[in-house]
């Protein structure tokens, strides 16, 4: 049976993207677009709600994109076994390209490139940290992303999601558009305004952890005006 949500929240009506990015000229512009303030503020987030002394031996990073947040979480991670999934082949190589400058020659860890839906993968055995950044927006159903991460987690993994929300109104998405993209390309500030349209609402995501049980895991918040995180509750 197909779960479903109703999001009547008097907001915005979500409007779907493609759940591929499989243009190379999309693909190419997002890749070379400069996430550095994001992205490491990101990272920022993830190391101040990591537990102490977290070392995970397997890494999952769901909706790898073209590298630029794989990069430096491998960089945190340098000696744990990583796996990186897309559905997108243009995607995965621009990662791999990535990735291969960052790791030494003689390494002892395992590093999979897995191109395959979401929906699809079932992993060989539980990782110890879950990792996504900006994939659920591209999901037409957000279940799936959900099921993927509970296939993929033990009852130990620390799980660490981030994502774009869901603006009140076409007017605002406007703003926030020519506010962080404002010097990138054509293509890809098409596509940021585009992702934020596409975007779920902070209370659609909690509604959708209250329906597949893993509200009392993860705590959700916002961290900026245009992202949320979700990350796994510290155990007492």
């Amino acid at each position: 049976m197909k779960r479903s949500v109703n999001f009547s929240f008097h907001h915005m009506v979500r409007i779907p993207e493609p759940e591929l990015m499989e243009d190379f000229t999309q693909v190419e512009s997002y890749a070379k677009a400069d996430f550095e303030s994001a992205h490491s503020f990101l990272v920022r987030k993830l190391q101040d709600r990591i537990p102490l002394r977290f070392a995970p031996e397997s890494i999952l990073d769901l909706g790898c994109g073209p590298g630029d947040m794989s990069s430096r979480l491998y960089l945190q991670f340098p000696m744990a076994n990583f796996t990186f999934l897309d559905g997108s082949e243009f995607m995965l190589d621009f990662c791999k390209k990535r990735i291969d400058t960052l790791v030494p020659k003689k390494r002892n860890n395992k590093i999979d490139f897995k191109k395959e839906l979401i929906q699809d993968f079932v992993p060989e055995s539980p990782y110890d940290l879950i990792f996504s950044n900006s994939l659920l927006h591209h999901l037409h159903d957000p279940f799936e992303f959900w099921a993927a991460v509970q296939r993929s987690m033990h009852q130990d993994s620390f799980i660490f999601i981030s994502d774009l929300m869901r603006p009140d109104s076409v007017g605002i998405a406007n703003q926030l558009m020519n506010r962080y993209a404002n010097g990138e390309s054509e293509v890809l500030k098409q596509d940021f305004y585009n992702s934020l349209l596409a975007a779920y609402r902070i209370e659609e995501v909690k509604e959708m952890l209250e329906i597949v049980r893993l509200d009392s895991k993860l705590n959700l918040e916002p961290i900026t005006d245009r992202h949320w995180i979700c990350y796994s509750k510290q155990r007492n």
